[in-house]
């Protein structure tokens, strides 16, 4: 192994982490049982020896195509220097120098969570038309993924790794929506991308038994926590994503197809770079953003039928008046209406005031 770089960067008595050429390496000291998605020794195991977060590029891609993931990863784990009877991962093509760790206690109770996680290019919302179609193993995966490894130190029956399991998605799905992280597939907020991994690790040798993991628990409530803390810390990492990132005019409507040459492209007898100096500060005005992401919530709410485009006629209007400071009469028979005003008032408002 003197060939490999490979460097531990977290240890207790029960785990290492090794961040070992491009895969991070979790090394059990003790006995164990998981859940995780994986093409290698997938679904409920015991006592594996090395769970692996692995980042794919390049050549990686035609080995998949030509020999299928389960040999890709098998081929992978003997690279590795790992045995492939006894190991099971995860696959991204998120860098590792990104991962984030996150590690939560409470009395006797510890849980720590790795995530590596890119959704800018592969966030989807369930529900949203698929990107692929599968018949009989036959499929080609685009990874962007978000891959979530949660370690507890106590000793979970299956049924408590399966509400684990809910408990660390339904987290990284509520970081997602925090920060209003775009689908790619539809103008719906993602609740994950469509590629995401998952594995929930148990220490069998634990003499604390545990058979609920769910959000009303106290264990719980830590996985929710670290899955939370390196989820959002990951995220960042790899594609910059924050609350900061966030807060402009463009990163509301971009997920309504809605961009910058979207505004540019409407205007007449003005240069890209002169329009782009009036944009930039429109862009970065924080009561506008406010203003048009009540306006967005109102579209969401009669997108998924809780409201009816009746009843938000008049506090969009409303919000239009406050938006580019005029009162006017606006008539709205569609969410296409009230997305081509808004664009049309933006220019007005940023060139002629």
């Amino acid at each position: 192994m003197s060939n490999y770089y490979s460097k531990t960067i977290y240890s207790n008595k029960n785990f290492n982490i090794i961040k070992r050429d491009g895969a991070i390496i979790i090394e059990s000291k003790v006995d164990n049982n998981l859940i995780i998605s994986s093409w290698l020794n997938a679904g409920y195991q015991e006592n594996m020896t090395h769970i692996v977060n692995q980042s794919i590029e390049g050549n990686d891609y035609n080995d998949i195509e030509h020999k299928g993931y389960l040999e890709f990863q098998k081929n992978y784990m003997k690279h590795l220097g790992l045995n492939p009877e006894t190991s099971t991962g995860l696959i991204t093509s998120a860098c590792m120098d990104n991962y984030a760790i996150s590690t939560k206690t409470y009395k006797e109770l510890q849980v720590t969570t790795i995530v590596t996680a890119g959704a800018d290019k592969n966030g989807v919302k369930a529900g949203d038309p698929a990107s692929f179609y599968e018949y009989n193993n036959k499929y080609y995966l685009d990874i962007g993924t978000i891959n979530i490894i949660t370690i507890v130190n106590c000793n979970l029956e299956p049924g408590a790794l399966v509400t684990g399991i809910i408990t660390a998605t339904e987290a990284k799905t509520s970081i997602l929506e925090d920060l209003k992280l775009e689908s790619q597939y539809s103008t719906n907020i993602a609740t994950g991308t469509g590629t995401d991994g998952i594995c929930i690790i148990s220490n069998k040798s634990s003499d604390n038994h545990i058979e609920n993991a769910g959000k009303h628990s106290k264990l719980g409530e830590l996985i929710a926590k670290s899955v939370q803390e390196a989820t959002r810390k990951a995220l960042y990492l790899q594609t910059a994503m924050s609350t900061e990132y966030q807060k402009t005019i463009l990163s509301r409507l971009s997920r309504f197809n809605i961009y910058f040459d979207t505004l540019f492209d409407k205007t007449e007898n003005i240069s890209r770079t002169e329009y782009a100096t009036l944009f930039y500060e429109f862009n970065n005005n924080s009561e506008k953003i406010a203003l048009i992401s009540c306006l967005i919530n109102l579209i969401d709410e009669v997108q998924v039928g809780l409201l009816e485009l009746n009843d938000i006629k008049v506090p969009a209007t409303q919000l239009f008046n406050t938006l580019f400071n005029k009162e006017s009469d606006y008539t709205f028979n569609s969410i296409d209406d009230i997305f081509d005003c808004l664009i049309s008032s933006i220019n007005n408002y940023i060139i002629k005031k």
